[in-house]
């Protein structure tokens, strides 16, 4: 049978069959397919090694006539006498072109994935369990460096720029602080490379800016006494806020942040809450007679969240330059003394504060839990199965350091005639 408009009209599928397939006699393999809902649809059929290949022309009346599909099959035919495989280019073809569809939302995709968006995405995803300063610092730290690059695509930055920016940096801001923004920008891609936002991390192997040596710094007893001295001249809210740096070994982001509703006066407590201490764990300090007679001695405006406020709502800022001032006044003291003052950081009293508790005879569990360390005795399967807070040990050592820096800023201890909080061993 030859197929034509009025031969596949007249084809039905038999009762109890679901289609029936009938192939043309003058072309090899086009035939039509009728269902048994009465749907009749064209194919060719043919051999390609081995294996029996059918193609889907088009249905009859709603696509195309039986005129149109014979044609569309004598094409195909002639690609299988020239030895081609009509079915595997159709595949390769779409295969081809969803690769390309693919590649074209990939590539819309990463030309809107800018570094903008990838630190904005960073901090809201990454950072949400960190402390309160750095989520915002780090950020800020990133767009000021990466200013330039801040529009463009995220995986175009390569090595070699990241090379460039790390240079800049430390031309600009130093080595060590070029190690940490190069600290920060490895762990922000690299957090995106997991994602699968990014294929390469840039920063992975870039050179380190600067060599670091970890700080001993400690502040002499003399000079503790200085600096509580030379506090006390300063603006408000300096005086309290470094007194109290000095008094609790906090860091200075959690001290210039503190709240008053983390502060209980009349039990002499601080809490910090979790979000906004560095290692994402609640703190509770202690705080000794002086450091509560600091607080209270705070003005409390109407409506304040901050303990210590600039302008508005805003933590104290500006550290670097309270710091020169201070080393300043200190310098003078020293000279007139015959002493002299080496370079130190604020982040030393912090380091000040751990020596003097351990110099105190006070035991290293405590030091750490007065710090909020998670590293040295209270790392690994210690800091989970050992959960006792050292409260009262903490309070202790706190009352008896606070002695001895009021002691220090009236001049009347020195580094040989300190007494230990505990009798020491042996």
């Amino acid at each position: 049978m030859k197929l034509t408009d009025k031969t596949v009209a007249g084809i039905s599928c038999p009762e109890g069959k679901k289609d029936v397939l009938v192939f043309d006699d003058a072309l090899s393999g086009f035939g039509v397919r009728v269902t048994a809902s009465g749907k009749r649809s064209f194919l060719l059929q043919y051999r390609s090694g081995g294996q029996v290949r059918r193609i889907p022309l088009g249905s009859f009346g709603t696509e195309l006539t039986t005129a149109q599909a014979r044609k569309k099959a004598e094409t195909l035919r002639g690609q299988v006498v020239d030895q081609r495989d009509p079915v595997a280019e159709r595949r390769a073809a779409l295969a081809k072109a969803r690769e390309e569809e693919a590649a074209a939302k990939a590539a819309k995709a990463a030309a809107v994935f800018t570094v903008d968006v990838l630190i904005t995405q960073w901090t809201e995803h990454h950072l949400a369990h960190r402390s309160e300063s750095y989520r915002l610092n780090m950020p800020r730290m990133m767009r000021q460096i990466l200013k330039p690059w801040l529009s463009a695509p995220a995986g175009t930055l390569a090595r070699a720029d990241a090379v460039h920016l790390l240079d800049q940096a430390a031309s600009a801001r130093g080595p060590i602080a070029a190690n940490r923004f190069r600290a920060v920008a490895r762990a922000c891609w690299a957090w995106a490379v997991k994602r699968g936002s990014l294929e390469v991390n840039p920063w992975e192997a870039t050179p380190r800016p600067g060599k670091e040596t970890s700080r001993t710094r400690v502040l002499t007893d003399a000079e503790i006494g200085d600096l509580w001295n030379a506090a006390g001249g300063e603006g408000e809210p300096w005086p309290a806020l470094i007194r109290l740096m000095l008094l609790t070994g906090q860091r200075r982001g959690e001290v210039a942040g503190m709240r008053w509703d983390e502060l209980d006066l009349d039990t002499g407590q601080w809490r910090l809450p979790g979000s906004r201490t560095k290692n994402g764990r609640p703190h509770i300090v202690p705080l000794s007679e002086p450091a509560v007679a600091i607080l209270r001695g705070v003005r409390r405006g109407k409506g304040a969240v901050l303990v210590f406020r600039i302008s508005g709502d805003n933590p104290p800022s500006g550290f670097g330059k309270v710091k020169d001032r201070l080393h300043s006044v200190m310098t003078t003291e020293a000279k007139k003394a015959k002493r002299k003052v080496e370079p130190w950081t604020l982040h030393d009293v912090r380091r000040t504060v751990a020596t003097g508790l351990q110099r105190l005879g006070v035991r290293l569990e405590v030091t750490e839990a007065v710090l909020n360390h998670v590293s040295g005795s209270r790392a690994g399967i210690v800091g989970v199965y050992q959960l006792h807070g050292w409260d009262k040990e903490k309070a202790e050592a706190l009352k008896a350091w606070a002695a001895h820096v009021l002691a220090c800023a009236e001049a009347k201890t020195t580094p040989s005639n300190v007494v230990p909080l505990v009798p020491k061993a042996g």
